[in-house]
């Protein structure tokens, strides 16, 4: 009278006894996405997985182009992202595809809308080798563009310097360096003369000065050298004292996010005063006073930062600064 079979009926038992599992499992698992090595980001997972024991944290290293992109899904891959960007969070979120979250953004440091929050700040500073240097070790911009600018011969071909029509963090370093001093084009100039080196990753760079294959390298970002291991014993990590640019490290939840409450939990331990020594295994770390320093100048988040992201002003910037060091 009813119409159901009995291998109809065993498959309505068995959903109604799958679907719950699949549903628990679904919530249980965070998918995090972020643009440093699965190497460098384990210290940070395992202090997350041990503050939420009952999630299912997983880690995934993408680009910050592939992020922006997944963001703006109708299903994101991911719940939640860490972004080295902050012009390419800002974007996301100021094109609709970021979450608010009130508690979180009262709880940041530093956020934009409650949608894209900052939880620490990379300073920008030089990697000097000592023996390369006659005289004192240049402290100010000024001072390297003179020391380059009068040895040439010296210093060339050791010169480092990331691409900034690759590297998304070299691109706002520069762009915010040449708005902050009128010497940041002169020192280009002094790059292009001394042929610099042109490398596509910090961690390129930083590789090749270990080796003794550069003397000099600018705007590196200090949780990359931290990361990377001590120096040699000649090297000096050289804080401008002019002014350090620092890069606001950037976490937002996609609006696609799978797991919505999975992410703002994780949002809310990644914020937690228990994770800063998690936080400094993986380089987010001041030395000591450091924070103190009167020249840090940092790049706050909001609408400015989408400037230099104007396909038409990025190019124009990207030709200067190519015939400026590529002679």
């Amino acid at each position: 009278m009813f119409g159901i079979s009995l291998r109809n009926l065993v498959t309505c038992l068995l959903l109604v006894w799958l679907i719950p599992g699949a549903v628990a499992a679904q919530e249980r698992a965070v998918r995090i996405a972020g643009v440093v090595s699965e190497e460098r980001i384990e210290p940070l997972m395992t202090a997350l997985a041990a503050r939420l024991p009952g999630a299912e944290l997983s880690y995934v290293r993408l680009s910050s182009a592939q992020i922006a992109a997944d963001a703006k899904r109708t299903v994101a891959p991911f719940d939640i992202a860490l972004l080295a960007s902050p012009d390419i969070a800002v974007s996301i979120a100021n094109e609709g595809f970021a979450t608010r979250d009130a508690a979180a953004g009262a709880a940041a440091e530093t956020q934009w809308r409650e949608e894209v929050f900052g939880f620490w700040s990379d300073p920008a500073v030089m990697v000097l080798r000592q023996g390369a240097f006659v005289d004192r070790l240049p402290r100010t911009r000024i001072e390297l563009v003179r020391a380059l600018e009068q040895n040439t011969q010296r210093f060339s071909r050791r010169v480092g310097i990331v691409n900034i029509g690759i590297d998304d963090v070299s691109y706002l370093l520069a762009s915010q360096d040449s708005i902050r001093t009128s010497l940041y084009w002169r020192l280009m100039q002094s790059f292009g003369a001394a042929d610099a080196r042109i490398y596509d990753t910090t961690d390129d760079l930083l590789a090749a000065f270990r080796v003794g294959e550069i003397d000099v390298v600018y705007n590196a970002p200090l949780s990359a050298l931290l990361a990377s291991g001590a120096m040699p014993a000649d090297v000096q990590i050289v804080v401008p004292q002019d002014y350090v640019l620092t890069v606001p490290w950037t976490v937002l939840v996609p609006k696609g996010a799978p797991n919505l409450r999975g992410a703002r939990i994780v949002l809310n331990v990644l914020q937690s005063p228990e994770t800063k020594p998690a936080l400094a295994a993986v380089g987010f770390t001041y030395p000591a006073d450091f924070a103190d320093l009167e020249s840090l100048q940092r790049i706050e988040l909001g609408p400015e930062l989408l400037v230099f992201r104007d396909t038409i002003k990025r190019s124009k910037f990207l030709d200067t600064w190519f015939q400026m060091v590529v002679n």
